[in-house]
């Protein structure tokens, strides 16, 4: 197993060998694309707002670190300006990153968040686990070990705005559009195992907004029977995913995605209705992969251990 460092937690090995939470959303939004991205034919493009949370993270993680991200992506954060008079270079930050300061004020001005940030423990603490037969890895933003308190930053567009959710047909807040129960749900097993422990630790929140006027809050999301309910879905579908990701099941492809717009080809002249959700037809397998032969039986080869058996339709249903 790879030894995880700061250095090599994201890199294609430790992807490989472990899961994680954003890697299980990819593969339940789209198997195609997150095959592709493992195996080195697809990378996503840098979206502003990944820059802006991780230009808020590194803060909180320390001066190094923050000067270090800044370096790395000099161009996406400052613009120059050479003045025709003088020939004096102005540099100066984008407007998002500009924003990303404001909110890092309000984050250290409030007493509250202060006191949480500033309590003694560890940044970016690795913790690695197994889940239903699987090895995990985690990065908790910061970890206390006193109290065994889980923080997680997060800077999101408006904290108190309503999305729908297609999985539940009904408007969520953003904890659970963007699935931060699972991930709470996740971080705890995995903490339990790191501290030895039979209880949950603590996982909180702290939200910064996006808006001119920053809005902030600090949410506690432990919830022994959510976090039932979310294992329980991971432990549904994680069996499925494992044979896609070691090659005895072919992916398929979600069919509006980056990847799946950028890679598709058409077969035939389809009727107009298709277009409605009701008529659409089934996942196609990735036609544009270049994974090497499927294995017949994934049992026979050990691949997926005691994992329960799961087929990819049921995988689907849960997606």
């Amino acid at each position: 197993m790879v030894n995880l460092t700061r250095d090599n937690y994201y890199t294609p090995e430790a992807d490989w060998e472990y899961m994680s939470c954003s890697q299980y959303q990819g593969w339940c939004e789209c198997e195609a694309k997150q095959l592709a991205k493992l195996q080195g034919r697809w990378v996503d493009e840098p979206k502003e707002a990944f820059l802006v949370g991780n230009y808020f993270h590194t803060h909180f993680e320390g001066p190094e670190a923050h000067e270090q991200f800044c370096w790395e992506n000099f161009d996406q954060i400052f613009k120059t300006k050479t003045t025709k008079a003088a020939g004096t270079v102005i540099t100066r930050k984008y407007a998002p990153f500009e924003q990303a300061d404001r909110m890092i004020a309000v984050a250290e001005q409030d007493p509250l968040i202060k006191s949480l940030v500033d309590l003694p423990g560890e940044n970016e603490q690795i913790m690695t686990g197994t889940l239903f037969g699987v090895p995990w890895r985690i990065r908790v933003d910061k970890y206390v070990p006193d109290g065994r308190l889980i923080i997680d930053y997060k800077t999101v567009a408006n904290i108190n705005e309503l999305r729908w959710s297609s999985e539940l047909h009904e408007k969520v807040t953003f904890i659970d559009a963007y699935g931060y129960m699972m991930r709470a749900a996740v971080y705890s097993e995995i903490e339990k195992q790191y501290a030895g422990a039979g209880t949950d630790p603590h996982f909180i929140i702290i939200a910064i907004s996006k808006q001119d006027y920053p809005d902030k809050d600090v949410l506690e999301l432990n919830h022994r029977q959510r976090y039932d309910y979310e294992l329980s879905q991971i432990k549904e579908r994680l069996a499925f995913i494992q044979r896609v990701k070691q090659g005895y099941t072919k992916p398929t492809r979600c069919g509006f995605c980056d990847y799946c717009r950028a890679t598709k080809k058409l077969f035939a002249i389809r009727p107009y209705f298709k277009l409605m959700p009701e008529f659409r037809e089934g996942r196609e397998e990735d036609y544009a992969a270049d994974e090497g032969a499927v294995l017949a039986d994934p049992q026979e080869a050990g691949a997926v251990g005691d994992l329960p058996a799961v087929s990819q339709a049921d995988c689907l249903a849960q997606s």
